[in-house]
């Protein structure tokens, strides 16, 4: 199976949700909203309503992701953001498409201390 696109001119949404002090970056390929993806022991639709919100390029969705600390990320930006070192890809969740490709899913949520 081969990795997710790495193509720049991949279109990219994002939207911020926010919640009493909380504020999660939701960002995917516009490609992947809507569709069905699997791995070993889950099976995921991509929801269109949390993630597209204003599209954005690569660069500027990796200059987001340098930002927030709660994070759900879905598609290739992440592909660049391994690339660049700001995302360990040990921390992906891969997921499969149904035409073979394999879809990298980053989540990250910070706490506030107690």
């Amino acid at each position: 199976m081969e990795r997710s696109s790495k193509h720049s001119s991949e279109r990219v949404f994002f939207k911020i949700h926010r919640r009493d002090r909380t504020e999660i970056l939701a960002i995917c390929d516009e490609a992947l909203l809507g569709k069905e993806l699997t791995n070993n022991t889950t099976r995921m639709k991509v929801p269109i309503g949390f993630y597209k919100g204003r599209d954005i390029s690569q660069s500027d969705a990796l200059d987001l992701m340098r930002r927030y600390a709660n994070i759900n990320a879905l598609g290739s930006v992440l592909d660049l953001g391994i690339k660049n070192e700001i995302i360990n890809e040990e921390a992906v969740i891969w997921f499969n498409s149904d035409d073979g490709r394999r879809i990298p899913h980053l989540l990250i949520f910070s706490f506030p201390p107690i």
